[in-house]
C-alpha cells in the first residue's frame, strides 16, 4: 500500500466505535417541538393596530409575524454590517 492509501483507510469510520448523538441537533429538535407547542396553544383572538389598518388575528400569528420580521431585520443589518466591514478592509489595504 502507498502512503495515500493508508491515509484513506485511517479516515474511514470504524464499525466498532459508537458515535455520540449531536447535542446541538437534539437541542434544536427540542426547541422546534417547544415552538410548535407554543404556537398551537396561543389561539386567543386579539386586535392588531398598525399605522392605518386594524386586524383581528390570533396571538400565534402575531408572534410568528414578529419573529419573522425580527429575523429579516437581523439579516438585513448583518448583510449591511459585513459589506461595511469589507469595504473598510479594502480601503485600509
Amino acid at each position: 500500500m502507498t502512503e495515500d492509501n493508508n491515509r484513506e483507510v485511517s479516515r474511514a469510520p470504524r464499525p466498532d466505535v459508537k458515535t455520540k448523538p449531536n447535542i446541538a441537533l437534539i437541542a434544536g429538535l427540542v426547541m422546534v417541538a417547544l415552538s410548535v407547542i407554543f404556537f398551537l396553544q396561543n389561539s386567543e383572538k386579539v386586535p392588531i393596530d398598525f399605522l392605518v389598518f386594524e386586524k383581528i388575528t390570533t396571538i400565534r400569528w402575531s408572534i410568528l409575524m414578529a419573529v419573522v420580521l425580527g429575523v429579516l431585520l437581523d439579516r438585513m443589518f448583518t448583510i449591511w454590517w459585513r459589506r461595511r466591514r469589507r469595504k473598510n478592509n479594502r480601503n485600509d489595504d
